[in-house]
């Protein structure tokens, strides 16, 4: 991705997300927002100088378990169940097991409409659902561990490459 470059007169556009409320009643609360925008850009070149902050962002924010991370400890989780499982439970559950902090939760994808945490999980249990781990025939809003999920899980419970196989079955 190349950087976008920026001359004398150019506009520039933020789009907020709608978890950012904070963010929104402080530019509720400005006369000029341009002016206000411009100002705190200058006070960071002054301080910092022109330094690329969003390598800053990247580090200083917390790091979440992606769904491959989640992917296998999801699986274990069924298993151990062995009954249908409500999905907000399993969602409390990984982020108990994940030591997810309330600061992290609030993490939301893109659009503000989900937490990542969350949103990670799900696609964990899509992955578990493509390669037949998760019952097709699930009552809504629950997950169930199908036979071949159990079989799995029994047959790699002991191996330690167990994450990396779940993530990269051939679907």
């Amino acid at each position: 991705m190349s950087k976008e470059q920026y001359h004398a007169g150019n506009s520039l556009t933020l789009r907020l997300r709608k978890s950012d409320e904070g963010i929104m009643r402080w530019a509720g609360a400005q006369s000029e927002i341009g002016d206000s925008i411009r100002f705190l850009i200058e006070q960071e070149i002054q301080r910092n100088g022109f330094k690329d902050l969003s390598l800053e962002i990247k580090n200083k924010r917390p790091i979440l378990p992606t769904s491959t991370d989640i992917e296998p400890n999801l699986l274990a989780y069924l298993y151990n169940r062995n009954e249908p499982v409500a999905i907000n439970e399993a969602y409390e559950e990984m982020r108990e097991l994940f030591e997810i902090t309330e600061d992290e939760a609030r993490i939301t994808v893109r659009d503000g409409q989900e937490p990542q945490w969350k949103n990670n999980v799900r696609w964990a249990s899509q992955q578990l659902n493509i390669k037949n781990f998760i019952r097709k025939d699930s009552q809504y809003g629950y997950w169930e561990i199908s036979e071949d999920g159990k079989v799995y899980y029994e047959k790699t419970q002991n191996n330690i490459t167990m994450q990396k196989e779940v993530a990269h079955k051939p679907i």
